[in-house]
């Protein structure tokens, strides 16, 4: 009896023995497979993520962190429980991060969506305020305005934005469009208004028609809402208010003209010229000044004017022109006008050539009196006797004729580098003294003039 107790007791104990390395085994294989299958849970999480949009900084930090912990091995067979809890452990926290980076950034998504929907409906409504047409527009803001909620990735929320953000680009575009050609309108219609009140100041003027143009074109801005438009509206109030410009410029060119014809007149008979009735003549025209109405009477009467000025210049030329008086007798002379700035010369006394000359200036003029020629040069080289800095220095300069008259360096040459001879030339660009001529009588004049030949200069 004693004997069957004790083996009873040996069976019992070796039967827990042996039920110890089976229980460790069996706790083994579970953590095992839990691990597994957190692994696969990550995973699948992660891949999710990243295809949902989770940002590559984000992903790449958590799989490097996952790789780490895939990567600790146990040492030995008793600390593979220890680690595999561990494991569990750490890629738990992993999800947590995970959901809790992935949530934040379907967030942000979400609420830049929602930002840029409100920026689009302000938009909308402004655009509707000006009657812009949103054609094309309104589907993509229904749409735009639904999805946001139902949208579970920051991907989806992102490809919503983007075409949010092309559909705002398109209307602020017409927007800005619809804003410029109105403004361009508005300013060519005020351009308009500006120029007609201008003309208003002169009633004989005929603007009655541009006027009824400008009301036609701006009668119907309100009702335009686009920039396509508003083009056909502003060239016609752009071509209005040119045919004014025009007008007005007609009138002032009219003015201007009888100003100059006068002031022609004026200069024609103070020197004698001869002018017909042109006085009365251009009296006529002056008094069809004040009722012309059109720019085409306006550029008529300009153009009589001019006509009147150019005869006028013509019978001044003439005058100016005509032979020095002088009593020549037999043989060659030359004679000078201060006044006039012109040279005749004389030979058995009657006028074989006169020309428009430039004596000295006011501070260095040319002297008058009886002179002789005694000295002919072909070329001569002028150099400065004033030192350099002095008001009267000049650089040296070559001429082809020089014929000296007075002594200390008074001469009649030519001088290739002036254009300006005759009346006013020696007040306003007069020469150091001597008598500048133009080339060609200045030619004729050298060849023509033996030395000793009489120079008298006149006022």
């Amino acid at each position: 009896m004693r004997g069957l107790r004790r083996f009873v007791f040996i069976i019992v104990v070796g039967a827990l023995l042996a039920a110890i390395p089976l229980s460790a085994v069996a706790s083994e294989s579970f953590l095992s497979n839990s691990v597994r299958q957190a692994e696969t849970a990550f995973d699948q999480s992660l891949s999710a993520a990243v295809g949902g949009g989770l940002q590559k900084g984000e992903a790449d930090s958590l799989m490097w962190r996952y790789s780490q912990v895939q990567a600790v091995k146990p040492s030995a067979w008793w600390q593979v429980p220890v680690a595999d809890h561990t494991k569990l452990d750490s890629i738990g926290q992993l999800q947590k991060e995970l959901d809790t980076v992935y949530q934040q950034q379907l967030t942000d998504s979400r609420d830049a969506l929602e930002r840029q929907l409100h920026r689009w409906n302000l938009l909308l409504a402004e655009a509707n305020g000006d009657g812009i047409s949103a054609d094309g527009l309104e589907r993509g803001s229904a749409r735009l305005s639904t999805h946001p909620a139902m949208s579970t990735t920051p991907n989806s929320l992102d490809a919503l934005a983007t075409v949010l953000s092309q559909q705002y680009a398109i209307l602020d575009g017409r927007l800005a469009a619809y804003r410029t050609a109105r403004a361009q309108v508005d300013a060519a219609a005020q351009n308009a208004r500006t120029l007609l009140a201008n003309a208003g100041q002169y009633p004989q003027l005929r603007i009655a028609g541009f006027q009824d143009q400008v009301t036609a074109a701006t009668a119907g801005l309100d009702s335009v809402h686009s920039a396509e438009a508003f083009a056909p509206i502003l060239a016609r109030l752009q071509q209005t208010a040119a045919g004014v410009q025009a007008l007005l410029n007609a009138r002032t060119g009219a003015y201007n003209q009888l100003a100059d014809t006068r002031s022609t007149l004026a200069t024609a008979q103070r020197i004698g010229a001869i002018v017909g009735n042109r006085p009365s003549v251009i009296n006529g025209l002056a008094g069809q000044l004040g009722t012309a109405a059109d720019q085409g009477a306006f550029q008529s009467l300009t153009s009589q004017l001019y006509q009147q000025k150019q005869a006028l210049a013509s019978a001044i030329f003439t005058r100016q022109m005509s032979p020095v008086s002088y009593n020549a007798g037999v043989g060659k002379l030359i004679v000078i006008s201060l006044s006039r700035q012109v040279l005749t010369a004389y030979q058995d006394g009657a006028a074989v050539m006169t020309t428009f000359v430039a004596t000295g200036r006011p501070q260095l003029p040319t002297p008058p009196g009886v002179y002789r020629v005694f000295h002919k040069y072909s070329p001569y080289k002028f150099i400065s006797p004033w030192p350099y800095g002095s008001p009267y220095w000049y650089p040296s300069a070559w001429t082809s004729f020089a014929m000296e008259f007075i002594a200390g360096g008074y001469f009649i040459h030519d001088a290739p580098w002036r254009s300006w001879y005759g009346p006013g030339s020696n007040l306003y660009n007069g020469t150091h003294g001597c008598v500048n001529v133009p080339y060609s009588p200045m030619s004729f004049l050298w060849n023509w003039t033996p030395m000793g030949t009489t120079v008298v200069v006149q006022y």
